[in-house]
């Protein structure tokens, strides 16, 4: 009895993998076994973009960073001159601008005495040259003492007049502050541009990953565009492999491929074809995007890929 079930269960898997031969066959797909390699996803460099001096590298080699976290600093004095101009520049503009908004009146000291004195010398002198007109027309005076008295007068009422001006200073006048707004507007305008070449010289990481190398240190002078550190992330693995010219038709993007990693233990995934790359020398590049949060994955692993 139990042979006859053993050679029932054979006969049906023998008849389960014919089944699916034709089918693949009438599919005119075969099964094909690719070999592969694993590789990073997404590898990325800090950059500078402005010339300086390493002040601080936050980071080292396996460090984990976010997109966007501080990993350098750079230090420029030329920069931070420009910046200590600039907002003084600003503060010279809008105290400019304040005064002349609001202009200040005079502080000079009043003193009521003085004009009441000088007031006093008026009406004195006007008195006296009021007489010596009169004695001057019946000849008592001569022309030259006339004279006299009236620029005694004429003195007189020039002091009173001063003193007068001096008790009561003229009304603050409201000046045009047109040009002195356009003055501010500039000098701000240069402190954001200042401010702006300043945030340069802070370096963030452009994704987030696993810092793979470092390549400044503290105390060295950078010019732009050279790198700082290289992060890779890690979260996302790839796997290339190399198809015969002639497999290609058999393979399109998007295709569910089966994937295992030989690692220990070996893992297994079902990933859809990402792109399919020409080369040179008639090899064409299969490429697939597997997940890899807990970072098991490593470049150089050998894997399999099953087309069918």
């Amino acid at each position: 009895m139990r042979i006859w079930l053993s050679l029932g269960v054979a006969a049906l898997l023998l008849a389960a993998r014919c089944n699916n031969q034709q089918d693949a066959v009438a599919a005119g797909v075969p099964e094909l076994e690719l070999r592969g390699e694993v590789g990073t996803a997404d590898t990325a460099a800090a950059i500078t973009s402005i010339d300086g001096r390493v002040a601080n590298i936050a980071v080292r080699e396996g460090s984990l960073v976010e997109a966007g976290a501080v990993i350098a600093t750079l230090s420029n004095a030329t920069i931070d001159r420009d910046i200590a101009f600039a907002r003084a520049q600003v503060a010279v503009a809008e105290q400019r601008l304040r005064e002349a908004s609001h202009p200040r009146r005079s502080n000079a000291t009043v003193n009521p005495q003085r004009e009441r004195a000088a007031a006093a010398i008026l009406a004195n002198r006007e008195a006296k040259r009021d007489r010596y007109r009169e004695l001057y027309k019946t000849h008592d005076v001569s022309k030259q003492d006339l004279e006299d008295a009236e620029n005694e007068y004429s003195a007189a009422l020039r002091d009173w007049l001063a003193e007068r001006e001096r008790a009561t200073p003229p009304p603050a006048v409201q000046a045009d502050t047109s040009l002195l707004k356009l003055e501010l507007e500039k000098a701000r305008s240069d402190q954001a541009l200042t401010e702006d070449r300043k945030s340069l010289l802070t370096i963030v990481a452009p994704i987030s990953g696993t810092v793979t190398r470092v390549n400044a240190r503290a105390g060295e002078s950078v010019f732009p565009r050279d790198t700082i550190v290289e992060i890779t992330d890690n979260t996302k693995a790839q796997v290339r492999a190399a198809v015969a010219p002639e497999l290609t038709r058999y393979i399109r993007t998007g295709m569910p491929l089966q994937v295992k990693i030989f690692t220990v233990p070996p893992r297994r995934f079902s990933a859809p074809v990402r792109a399919i790359v020409p080369g040179s020398g008639g090899t064409t590049t299969l490429v697939i995007d597997l997940p890899n949060p807990d970072r098991v994955l490593q470049p150089g692993q050998q894997a399999v890929i099953t087309v069918k």
